[in-house]
């Protein structure tokens, strides 16, 4: 059985698309854990799924955040597998199947599909997909040291609650990437990528989403994280320490962009991700030419004029 943790907050519409894609998957032997971490009570919302889903909601008062709820879900999980949804994202039909069908095999500990990044909502990869950016990544465990290219609703991992292995309650973003970087260097898990999309995870631009409230200021979250992270897991080589040179300068361009209040490019992040991953796997160091095809340079500092001398 896979345990599908959903932790949740004030978003009761998109908890009940997200139940949805559930309700629509072609494997069927799962329970779904829905944590309210605190706000508004989602239980209309879960009470309407009862006929169609194994789902229960455990509640959380006052807020304490996605990693600790995230946790509560993994402490009442009964699956020999878990896996990870955010409320208001989506799985596609095939994602629970395709992953049990990999980790029944015995040969992986972790299993993740790609995810569809969509500034709107939607229910399935539309027709025209070409130009929706994608995280589909083959994986790769030094680049998994660099950024995190793994979208937490495309998980899906061997339970590790008897571990002591929990997401890190300290951190509000990229706790998602510092639980991969665990299981992979701390419980030794075997990573592998379904080979197609299986999830959507939505960017909507809106004021509460988590995304777009980090760009709002700088340092941005992201980039306090990524410090952390970086100091926290060891480079294991000198390409690795490259790339996160690299990104270290990403993160100096784009806070200057916000303190200047410059639009952001769109996508700037998954772009980058995918230049680098291209190069990485390839063995190319790192190109700090590579950020003015992201977003301009900063602006150099005017050249002191010289005074004149009077005669």
């Amino acid at each position: 059985m896979i345990s599908v943790i959903i932790p949740t907050a004030d978003r009761p519409g998109p908890l009940h698309r997200a139940l949805r894609s559930l309700a629509r998957q072609t494997f069927h032997d799962f329970e779904v854990i829905a944590v309210r971490d605190g706000g508004q009570c989602p239980q209309a919302v879960i009470d309407s799924w009862q006929n169609d889903l194994n789902v229960r909601l455990l509640e959380v008062e006052p807020r304490q955040g996605v990693s600790h709820a995230r946790n509560v879900g993994l402490a009442a999980a009964s699956g020999e597998y878990v896996a990870f949804l955010d409320d208001d994202d989506i799985y596609l039909p095939h994602h629970l199947e395709k992953a049990h069908q990999v980790l029944s095999g015995g040969h992986t500990d972790v299993v993740y599909g790609g995810a569809l990044v969509s500034s709107h909502w939607i229910e399935a990869i539309p027709r025209a997909a070409e130009g929706l950016p994608r995280k589909d990544y083959p994986f790769d465990d030094g680049y998994l040291a660099v950024a995190n290219y793994i979208h937490t609703g495309s998980v899906v991992a061997r339970s590790f609650t008897a571990s002591l292995v929990r997401f890190d309650e300290d951190m509000s973003h990229c706790e998602d990437w510092d639980m991969w970087l665990a299981l992979r260097r701390t419980l030794g898990y075997r990573f592998a990528f379904l080979g197609e999309c299986t999830s959507v995870y939505h960017q909507v631009p809106q004021r509460s989403g988590a995304v777009s409230a980090a760009y709002r200021s700088a340092p941005t979250p992201f980039t306090l994280a990524r410090a952390h992270l970086y100091g926290k897991w060891d480079a294991p080589d000198a390409l690795t320490s490259g790339y996160r040179d690299w990104f270290r300068q990403f993160d100096q361009r784009l806070d200057a962009c916000i303190e200047r209040d410059d639009a952001l490019p769109e996508h700037v992040y998954e772009r980058a991700v995918r230049l680098l991953h291209t190069h990485f796997t390839a063995g190319v160091p790192a190109d700090p030419a590579w950020l003015d095809s992201l977003f301009p340079a900063l602006p150099q500092e005017p050249e002191p004029t010289a005074a004149l001398s009077v005669a």
